[in-house]
């Protein structure tokens, strides 16, 4: 019952947060990735799994700066389903993020529609289990990306969807072989 008590009274406390000022975002969710490489990644398949993250919005009003870094974990080899997790291999990612986040509209002073632009530097963490990529595909130790998408706050829960565009290559000496990402997160914003 405690615990009641003080989620609601936090909830209730956070709702007088305008959604535009500065602060940090925690989020969870899910990710899907294709890679443009048609023997790594046949039609149809995708490298699915989860990330969670933490942002840093600075300055308030309608344009932020946004900061922030992201843990991804997902299939190492593309698969025809989705699965969020219990891969039999998977590859590890830390994402460091940086960009502009934009109002797009207000509602009130505590919900809105956003949209943001940010570069992604993708880090190769870690790979582990079988099954492995086809052979000669091996994994750079990172790649970069541009991420655009929609969100919106209401009081501190925000939700987000975005998209990475690919720009470096994935895979070591493989041309066109660069990941393309979408993404569904939740969180909260304090």
């Amino acid at each position: 019952m405690k615990y009641t008590v003080a989620i609601v009274f936090l909830l209730t406390l956070s709702l007088q947060l305008k959604a535009q000022d500065g602060g940090m975002r925690v989020y969870a969710g899910i990710t899907s990735m294709v890679n443009n490489d048609k023997i790594a990644n046949p039609d149809g398949h995708s490298h699915s799994g989860f990330h969670v993250g933490a942002d840093g919005r600075l300055m308030s009003g309608t344009m932020a700066f946004l900061v922030g870094a992201r843990y991804t974990s997902v299939s190492r080899v593309a698969r025809d389903e989705f699965k969020l997790s219990g891969h039999s291999s998977t590859v590890s990612v830390l994402n460091g993020r940086v960009g502009l986040d934009l109002s797009l509209y207000r509602f009130t002073s505590f919900a809105r529609i956003r949209t943001k632009a940010l570069a992604s530097f993708d880090i190769n963490l870690s790979e582990t289990g079988n099954p492995l990529p086809p052979p000669g595909f091996v994994f750079n130790d990172g790649w970069f990306g541009l991420v655009t998408g929609l969100g919106a706050d209401i009081g501190p829960a925000i939700i987000d969807i975005e998209y990475e565009f690919g720009i470096l290559n994935a895979y070591n000496m493989k041309k066109e072989s660069n990941f393309n990402s979408l993404t569904f997160s939740v969180g909260f914003f304090f």
